[in-house]
């Protein structure tokens, strides 16, 4: 299913059914939205803790790589 800017559609699915969702562009500006959903839509407290820890964890990793290659990153 393929979006234009500002646009949205409705789906529905039958049960036991997997989606898969590709997105581009700044992908952490959606995580307040993922986090906020997760936490009054769904009530899946489990997940959003997973959520957050996976994304800290990266962070951190991208964080941790930055730090070892600034000589790198200014010539």
């Amino acid at each position: 299913m393929y979006h234009e800017w500002f646009s949205a559609a409705g789906a529905q699915f039958k049960a036991d059914t997997w989606t898969v969702e590709y997105t581009r562009g700044f992908v952490p500006s959606t995580l307040l939205f993922a986090f906020v959903d997760t936490i009054f839509s769904t009530l899946d407290f489990v997940t959003v803790f997973r959520m957050m820890h996976v994304y800290m964890k990266a962070l951190l990793f991208e964080a941790g790589y930055y730090m070892t290659h600034i000589p790198e990153l200014f010539v």
